[in-house]
């Protein structure tokens, strides 16, 4: 998978991990109209994993325009902080 291709992949589960915070937000208010404890715990479990999928996109972005790879290079995972999921 090539540097492009791994940041395009990210963009799509950016764009899903959005879609499933809002989803959660109404799931997770239900009837009662507030977030409980509990409730924000997990609501910001969800945001700490859209905050990770921006750092990483960040990252990505940032090594293809600052010249470090080419957008086709195969992804190296030495120039990656943590761990790819491909």
């Amino acid at each position: 998978m090539t540097y492009q291709q791994y940041y395009n992949k990210l963009i799509k589960e950016l764009d899903h991990s959005e879609k499933n915070i809002q989803k959660q937000h109404k799931l997770l208010k239900g009837e009662k109209g507030y977030l409980d404890k509990r409730d924000m715990f997990i609501y910001m479990g969800l945001f700490h994993d859209l905050n990770t999928l921006l750092a990483r996109c960040e990252e990505v972005l940032k090594l293809m325009t600052g010249g470090d790879v080419n957008s086709g290079d195969e992804i190296d995972p030495a120039k990656l902080s943590g761990p790819i999921d491909i």
